[in-house]
């Protein structure tokens, strides 16, 4: 059953013979400890597996290229306006936005866009190092997105993907594309797109890299190829827990098994015994913590570990297989791969 962070303190109080409490003293020093306990608690067993229970949905969608006309720029000038074919002045900027990429046609060059000045205009972050030319061919994108979910904390990025009807022929062959985008580092990306991640213009996002975060505190992902038009991509994310200091608030959000809400509460307990001086009631209290810490990573691994496998003696066998079982040794380890 879900627990609050009042019933966890109230929980590690009772152990030590002091009374419950209906709300929290910040003035109290003992109750503060026990909610910083909580918390680190919390963190402590959301760190180390991807639980299944903590993922979390959200999704972005992808922006349009703009390459309408034509663009005029000047070689060591930060300012470049919309034009027509002819040169003459145009305003098909309207969508336009500081963060996005100015790349005029045949030069090897990105410049940010540092302001939309107008429909009409923008200035880049850095002066324009190609010829000028008063109609050149340009395009004008965005590759990165920022991700914010009002409902929880962003923690990790684990599925990217989204929705694109196959072929007849795949379909009947039974091939499909690949909708999920690979998670990759900023350098894998860089060297996957030979090291310049604006010349592939196919536009179809293959791989998706965080980056640092906006100035919002949003994570921010870096596309790659940059879209070239409206993709709606669909996200899987593990949720992270911030500091709780509410008493009511139910712990993991309420998703949680029971054995991750008792991992809690055992550790909350150790500490008040301490607090308290009784070092072997913390041990035990301890104890009880590991053992529902070890429940929780064997109930995750239970639900995944659906096939064989073989155990090596290092004997001669001459084909003949050892039945094994999954028990606790192999149930409450992180597995990788």
């Amino acid at each position: 059953m879900p627990k609050s962070l009042g019933a966890i303190v109230n929980a590690g109080l009772k152990e030590i013979g002091d009374p419950e409490v209906t709300s929290f003293t910040s003035t109290n020093i003992l109750q503060q400890r026990l909610i910083e306990i909580a918390n680190n608690a919390v963190r402590g067993l959301v760190d180390r597996l991807d639980y299944d229970w903590l993922f979390k949905r959200t999704t972005i969608s992808t922006a349009d290229d703009i390459s309408t006309e034509s663009a005029a720029v000047t070689n060591a000038s930060t300012t470049i306006n919309s034009v027509d074919s002819a040169g003459a002045a145009a305003t098909n900027w309207g969508d336009v936005v500081a963060g996005m990429w100015f790349r005029a046609n045949s030069t090897q060059k990105s410049y940010q866009i540092a302001t939309a000045t107008s429909s009409a205009e923008a200035e880049l972050e850095t002066a324009y190092l190609d010829t000028t030319s008063t109609a050149k061919g340009y395009r004008i994108f965005t590759d990165t997105y920022a991700i914010s979910d009002s409902d929880f904390d962003f923690g990790s990025l684990s599925v990217a993907a989204y929705g694109d009807s196959g072929t007849w022929a795949s379909g009947v062959s039974g091939l499909l594309e690949d909708n999920q985008l690979d998670l990759v580092t900023l350098p894998e990306l860089y060297r996957r797109s030979g090291g310049d991640p604006h010349r592939d213009t196919s536009g179809r996002p293959a791989l998706i890299a965080p980056i640092n975060a906006d100035s919002s505190d949003n994570p921010q992902f870096k596309l790659w190829p940059y879209p070239t038009d409206t993709f709606l991509i669909e996200l899987w994310y593990i949720a992270s827990f911030t500091e709780n200091t509410t008493f009511a608030t139910t712990m993991f959000g309420g998703d949680a098994p029971e054995s991750a809400y008792d991992y809690v509460e055992h550790k909350v307990v150790s500490a008040a015994h301490k607090w308290d001086e009784a070092f072997d009631q913390a041990a035990v209290a301890e104890q009880e913590a590991e053992v529902s810490l070890l429940n929780v990573i064997r109930r995750e691994n239970r639900e995944k570990i659906n096939v064989g496998f073989n155990v090596e003696t290092y004997r001669r066998s001459y084909g003949v297989r050892y039945p094994t079982r999954s028990g606790l040794g192999f149930d409450t380890v992180r597995r990788r791969g």
